[in-house]
């Protein structure tokens, strides 16, 4: 099987103190009182690193207890939590 190694840009500031800060799960308050980053600019952050598969979004699911990964973001950010992917972390870590 012949796969191909992803290819990112170099992490910018902003993406290392997001991923540097979701090594634990936080909602968007939380994770935008860690970063220090204004709620636009970590709107925009975060879509990246959604979109790269650096982050998932995370939903509270009462019935089982239990944060799940959302499939299609379908409410703003500020509903979400988020938490750094395996991948995520190991790009992070690795710069």
């Amino acid at each position: 099987m012949n796969q191909k190694a992803r290819t990112f840009a170099p992490l910018s500031r902003e993406e290392e103190r997001v991923l540097d800060a979701l090594h634990f799960v936080l909602s968007f308050e939380e994770l935008a009182e860690e970063t220090h980053l204004e709620a636009t600019r970590l709107h925009e952050v975060l879509q990246a690193l959604l979109v790269s598969g650096d982050v998932q979004a995370l939903e509270w699911v009462e019935s089982k207890k239990e944060f799940l990964p959302v499939e299609a973001l379908q409410k703003p950010l500020e509903t979400y939590y988020f938490l750094a992917t395996k991948e995520g972390l190991f790009r992070h870590h690795s710069a």
